[in-house]
């Protein structure tokens, strides 16, 4: 199975843009696991329950590619965006190696790009100033461990279709697909 993990800060288009990597590869989407807590607690997640859900969104990857019956899984997002979240939000770095060694299983990390408007999503998001800020730690993240790591990343900006066709891009020039009929 070859996998696709999704990175960004809240309100960068990472959900929009695994449906659309779903319809055009095609491949399985895997839910965020947060996204879950917040809707079934009321709340989001506090520094003791981070670890639980990094597993959490794993153990949905892993069910999630026992199920699926397409070539591609599309984790929405990879659970190294929990660990970015508890060093953004806690200042703790203390998941972020289990986050890295997680993300070697992916033929491609994509970083969804701030450059679209923000949007509420009721008890999750903070709001522009801590997107910009949450991206940046996704830069320090990506320069410090993924590049040094050798774990290819590829950052996405503009509408939908301009993302997809940069995914697209990568995946045809590492691995030689051909463009998907549109």
């Amino acid at each position: 199975m070859r996998r696709i993990g999704l990175l960004g800060a809240e309100s960068t288009g990472k959900s929009t843009l695994a449906r659309e990597l779903g319809e055009v590869l095609p491949g399985c989407v895997v839910g965020e696991a947060l996204r879950d807590f917040v809707h079934k607690h009321g709340r989001t997640p506090r520094a003791n329950e981070q670890e639980a859900l990094l597993h959490e969104q794993e153990a949905r990857e892993d069910e999630g590619a026992a199920e699926c019956t397409h070539t591609w899984l599309i984790a929405d997002p990879a659970p190294l965006m929990t660990a970015i979240y508890s060093l953004e939000y806690f200042d703790d770095d203390s998941l972020v190696s289990l986050g890295i060694a997680h993300a070697r299983n992916y033929d491609l990390l994509v970083w969804c790009g701030t450059d679209i408007p923000w949007t509420p999503d009721p008890g999750q998001r903070d709001g522009g100033d801590r997107r910009s800020s949450t991206d940046a730690t996704i830069a320090r993240v990506v320069r410090a461990e993924l590049t040094a790591a050798g774990i290819d990343v590829v950052h996405v900006t503009g509408s939908v279709q301009e993302r997809v066709a940069a995914v697209w891009e990568w995946l045809a020039w590492q691995h030689g697909h051909s463009h998907p009929a549109t």
